[in-house]
Parts: structure tokens; sequence; C-alpha cells
């Protein structure tokens, strides 16, 4: 006789925040638009695969995982929000995406707060790749985003995000995802 499924009442919940940081200006704001005119394709690239992560029960069959996407150029990012939607739910992360290298300071200023909130980050994008890539890993960024204790992915996460999923829902996620 085959199993009935789970109800969503019984399902465990995962929550992934993810978040496109922006940059400071000039005098150290971080820049955001009433509307933005661009939204973040990387964003909504990392929303479909993680989507597609949901939608084949990568975390298991009784694991629903809630997806929030936040593009900050045009919306206010509240790190103890965030925090609350995560707990709330039982578990989960934050993923800092397509994190450029002028976003990479802001990326880090977000991450900052989730972390003394006991709150699992990641963080990836064009400048955490480029470093490893091309320097080796070398950059002062790079060694800031470790010593916080977030878990750094370089390269591309089509067919990948799953593992990094699997490991922060066991609870082992790795300092560093190479591909």
């Amino acid at each position: 006789m085959p199993l009935k499924p789970a109800s969503a009442a019984s399902k465990r919940r995962f929550c992934l925040v993810l978040v496109k940081p922006t940059h400071y200006c000039d005098d150290g704001y971080p820049i955001r638009w009433f509307r933005s005119a661009i939204p973040s394709n990387s964003l909504a690239c990392i929303y479909g695969i993680a989507k597609d992560c949901g939608e084949r029960h990568v975390l298991g069959d009784d694991v629903e995982i809630d997806i929030h996407a936040i593009d900050e150029a045009n919306t206010r990012i509240r790190p103890q929000h965030i925090a609350g939607l995560i707990k709330a739910a039982g578990d989960g992360m934050v993923l800092l995406v397509g994190v450029q290298s002028n976003q990479t300071p802001r990326a880090l200023d977000i991450a900052r707060p989730l972390r003394q909130a006991g709150i699992k980050v990641a963080i990836g994008g064009f400048h955490m790749s480029g470093v490893i890539a091309m320097i080796d890993g070398d950059d002062p960024s790079l060694r800031e985003a470790q010593a916080m204790g977030l878990s750094v992915f370089a390269g591309e996460a089509e067919g990948r995000l799953e593992e990094v999923l699997q490991d922060a829902y066991a609870g082992r996620l790795k300092p560093l995802y190479n591909y």
C-alpha cells in the first residue's frame, strides 16, 4: 500500500532567504531606489534553482523549503526580521547571492548581525569566485567572511545548490564550496 504524503501541517520547514546586497554610496549609505530599474538576474536565477530544489524535495519529502528573495536595490534589509523568519521556521539559512566586488563590504555588514544571531550564512558571486580563481583566495574580504563563519560559494550553482542546502539542513556547512 503506498504511503500517504505528509500533510502540510506535519511538514518541517527550512527557510531560505536569498539576499542580493547593494553597495555603499560615497557617504557610506546603502544605495537603494524606490523603484529599481533592472531586477537582479543573479537573484532570479538562484531563486529558480532553489525553487527546483524545493520541488524535488532535496531535503526530504517531509521538508518544505520556504524561499524569500530580497533585492536590496529596492528593499531595506532588516537582519533581525530575517533572523526571525528563520527561527520561526525552525531552521534555515541566508544566501548572499551575486555579490560583486563593490557589494562585498555591504554583504559582510549584512552577514555580521545574522551570524551573531546564530544564523547560517553563505556568500557567493563574482567577487568570491574571482578571488579564489584568480588570486588563490588572497583577499581580505574572503578572509573576513571565513573568520565570521560564512560559507563561501565559488562557481556556478546549477546542480550544486542542493549540496549546500543539504549540508545546511544537516548542520554541516563547509567553509568553502569551490566549483
